[in-house]
């Protein structure tokens, strides 16, 4: 394989002679001692991730002229031993240059006998990266980008014309305007090559990620940068070529749920957000889901008294998916006036406060909520007008009070504006803490707003908004 010859390569060749640091990685490299025959030469060397200040692990290292890869450790080093004198050429190979279309390589060098050279391979910095692939915008809000590539899940070959978008809103607070949103959304083509930019991006912000051709449309990736003046986000999507209606396919995802601080980790949900696919975890902790659509999706894992967290996953029949989720302990807080107006602006953005001012339903406000401390979400519940909660051998069902033409014993809830998919009757009080709930909807009947018509007509819709879903930063 030739390593070099594009007009994105970059190469360099280094000796070092003195030790170095990286971040929080520390290591002094050393010349290495010639090992093996004698009159054979050693290469070895490091890689260097600059984007995300730290070593690059895992990168395959290609010996041209040697015909051997390596692959770096979590240091990013590599090392062979005995060569024979030559000529050789060093390129590394990863998943984040393939995302950023870059490759990384040596010029040709030459190796005599009992000889030993070091070198250092270096991703260039996310200030390069983004200064080499962003035109000068006069009115971009920052420095900072997104950079990617979209493929097809199952071929892996790049997907042209697909539309791709960050989107991110940003709440100012002041005693003057009070809570000011403004919601944000760039768009961007994938080219040929399936390689989209989007700069001119803030750093310092929450945002979406996703990627959309046709009827086809992955979920929406949370991504987050960080706070150097230029943040680099790369990301490599996988867009079915499928209609996303679709929920069942033939990938497989597995994994572990990890609760802080906890004894034992069983008796976690996880779901795939946006299909009908929940799975509960074993006392171990671990779970698998099947029949999976491809693509790059959103898990979703919840467990009582632990926060809620999501993991992007990239999903193909090709080969099974592993990931691990760590749930963070749940800690109430006492929120400061600055929360609350952060909180007040996002159920705006949610359409909570607009669908509040219809009067077609019952509502729960944060305000509302802040001193009642419930130990079941069915505690919340017990106060709306219009429903009924009975104690049952599975625990609090919920029903209308109305009869059963105006709901009865058909109740469907949404939980951050997603369709709740019972693992058993009434479990949501299993997986959602009463404390992390910050405002509540309920409809009875026909006064259902249109998004959260499941077609079941007459049902009773309850829309619980969890922390989660309504961030306070």
């Amino acid at each position: 394989m030739r390593l070099a010859g594009t007009a994105r390569t970059l190469s360099m060749l280094a000796v070092l002679f003195a030790g170095g640091q990286l971040g929080a990685q520390k290591k002094t490299p050393t010349i290495p001692a010639p090992t093996g025959k004698a009159g054979t030469a050693v290469i070895a060397g490091v890689v260097v991730d600059s984007v995300n200040r730290r070593f690059l692990m895992g990168a395959d290292v290609m010996i041209e002229g040697a015909k051997t890869t390596i692959v770096t450790d979590s240091l990013g080093q590599f090392r062979i031993d005995s060569l024979p004198p030559g000529t050789y050429q060093v390129g590394v190979f990863h998943p984040l240059l393939d995302t950023l279309g870059l490759t990384i390589a040596t010029k040709p060098f030459h190796v005599g006998p009992d000889s030993a050279t070091y070198i250092v391979l270096a991703v260039p910095s996310a200030a390069t990266i983004i200064r080499r692939a962003c035109p000068v915008r006069p009115r971009a809000q920052g420095t900072s980008a997104v950079i990617g590539q979209v493929h097809d899940p199952e071929t892996l070959l790049p997907v042209a014309g697909a539309e791709v978008s960050i989107a991110w809103s940003q709440i100012d607070v002041s005693k003057a305007a009070g809570v000011r949103r403004t919601p944000h959304v760039i768009y961007d083509s994938t080219d040929a090559s399936g390689a989209f930019r989007i700069c001119g991006l803030p750093n310092s912000m929450q945002a979406t990620l996703q990627a959309k051709r046709g009827k086809s449309v992955t979920a929406e990736i949370p991504i987050a940068l960080g706070e150097e003046a230029s943040e680099l986000f790369a990301r490599t999507l996988l867009l079915s070529r499928t209609d996303s209606g679709a929920k069942v396919g033939n990938a497989t995802v597995s994994g572990r749920v990890v609760l802080e601080g906890a004894a034992a980790n069983g008796g976690s949900r996880v779901e795939v957000v946006g299909t009908d696919q929940v799975a509960l975890t074993n006392d171990k902790g671990e779970f698998i889901i099947t029949k999976l659509p491809s693509g790059s999706q959103v898990l979703l894992a919840r467990h009582l008294g632990f926060g809620a967290q999501t993991v992007a996953v990239d999903l193909t029949s090709r080969e099974p998916q592993r990931v691990t989720i760590k749930l963070p302990k749940f800690v109430a807080m006492i929120e400061p006036v600055v929360v609350n107006a952060r909180r007040a602006a996002n159920l705006d953005r949610v359409g909570f406060s607009q669908r509040q001012k219809t009067g077609m339903g019952f509502y729960i406000s944060p305000d509302q909520l802040k001193d009642r401390h419930p130990n079941l979400v069915t505690d919340i519940l017990r106060t709306v007008p219009g429903l009924r909660v009975t104690s049952g051998p599975e625990g609090d069902e919920v029903s209308s009070s109305r009869g059963v033409g105006l709901g009865g014993e058909c109740v469907q809830y949404f939980v951050d504006d997603m369709p709740w998919q019972s693992v058993q009757p009434g479990d949501v009080n299993q997986f959602v803490n009463p404390n992390e709930v910050v405002a509540v909807e309920v409809y009875q009947g026909s006064n259902v707003p249109a998004q959260y018509s499941r077609g079941t007509g007459g049902c009773t819709t309850i829309v619980l908004w969890t922390r989660f879903k309504i961030r306070d930063r």
